[in-house]
């Protein structure tokens, strides 16, 4: 993604709304999004040079962003289909150190597995996760 297209994303924020699941019995109101996650997917030419072949942007409101910089909850989405649910770590039955799990098909959308990827946001130095928390001069 290039820095007019972050720019872009950063001026429509204003008009968007939360693409995150916010729970059974939740309030079908719409949340304001203040954010964006950017997970780029592709492969690795080598040590060096990464090939960026799909890029999802999702955006997220207060509460969601909230939820995926704490220890507690952790995020399953489907980037075939676009949906997300919510675990509670506590009670999972796996034990796990990220905060999204991608998957490339769900049962809502595919009866076969497509994959597993994650996201471990503590672990994102270099390549930050959210849109509002890069670098000013990568975006300018």
């Amino acid at each position: 993604m290039n820095a007019i297209d972050k720019l872009g994303l950063l001026a429509q924020l204003e008009d968007e709304f939360c693409e995150l699941n916010h729970g059974p019995g939740a309030p079908l109101e719409k949340h304001p999004a203040v954010d964006y996650i950017i997970q780029p997917f592709g492969y690795s030419v080598n040590e060096i040079e990464e090939v960026s072949v799909r890029e999802m942007i999702v955006p997220v409101c207060n509460d969601c962003s909230e939820a995926l910089q704490g220890n507690d909850w952790i995020l399953f989405y489907c980037f075939e289909c676009c949906s997300s649910q919510w675990v509670y770590k506590k009670f999972a039955k796996n034990r796990y150190r990220h905060n999204i799990l991608w998957l490339r098909g769900c049962p809502a959308c595919s009866k076969e597995f497509g994959g597993l990827y994650f996201s471990d946001l503590k672990a994102l130095v270099d390549n930050p996760l959210f849109l509002s928390r890069m670098v000013v001069s990568e975006v300018a």
